[in-house]
């Protein structure tokens, strides 16, 4: 049984969530602040934790930090519609997913199970070996990114994106296809998940290889084999 951590100031919101959550089979405790959150995990880590970005004390920034320092712990954020900001910077932090708020139930359980899936496959590696692009390797083994042997530190979303483009080089891959193969068929049409996914994963692999990845307006993404002769 999955067992959640959910870390909100808001009381109301851990109780939405805890009842949506118990529903559907999963274990649930809370926490009110970023303090108690990082006892609890300290004692007896969860197997995923909802994470709100603000609250007083110690911010969600700084939990998603400290988490991904001791452990691969599955996070999803919880974030306000104007918190673009500090949402990209959890995810540099190492969230691996988001959700904002205001939020559906329907919404928040796809993202768990989405991250979850991800989570339950890096535990499952299967022998597909490495791409190596010239400095920029992607093993998809130990789903572990490198750019001249230092570890990229992709998150799980990060990795799932372009270990697809990385399966099939030269090829134009759909939103909806890299949607569903990630996140799931209900997100087929939730695009904007991508531009800012693949905005962190150009900054991460760096500008000497930031063209390998292509954006075709309209269509998907594409990962080169070797760098275009424009760039």
């Amino acid at each position: 049984m999955t067992d959640v951590l959910i870390v909100d100031d808001d009381e109301k919101i851990r109780k939405l969530a805890r009842v949506n959550l118990e529903k559907r089979g999963y274990t649930v405790r809370e926490a009110a602040d970023g303090a108690e959150a990082i006892e609890i995990i300290k004692s007896n880590p969860p197997d995923l934790v909802l994470l709100d970005l603000v609250m007083p004390g110690i911010s969600g920034i700084d939990v998603c930090i400290w988490v991904r320092a001791q452990a691969d712990i599955p996070i999803v954020v919880l974030s306000a519609y104007d918190e673009e900001d500090l949402k990209v910077r959890a995810l540099d932090a190492g969230a691996d997913d988001y959700v904002t708020k205001p939020f559906g139930y329907d919404e928040l359980l796809a993202r768990v199970r989405a991250v979850m899936r991800r989570s339950e496959a890096a535990e499952s590696p299967k022998r597909l070996g490495k791409v190596e692009l010239g400095g920029l390797v992607i093993d998809l083994e130990a789903r572990r990114v490198f750019v001249g042997g230092v570890d990229l530190q992709l998150t799980r979303t990060e990795f799932a994106l372009l270990a697809v483009l990385a399966q099939n080089l030269d090829t134009v891959v759909s939103h909806s296809e890299l949607l569903a193969k990630v996140w799931g068929p209900e997100y087929r049409d939730a695009s904007h998940y991508l531009y800012i996914y693949f905005g962190r994963i150009r900054k991460k692999i760096g500008k000497e290889y930031e063209n390998l990845l292509e954006t075709v307006p309209g269509v998907g993404y594409l990962l080169h084999s070797a760098l275009p002769e424009s760039a």
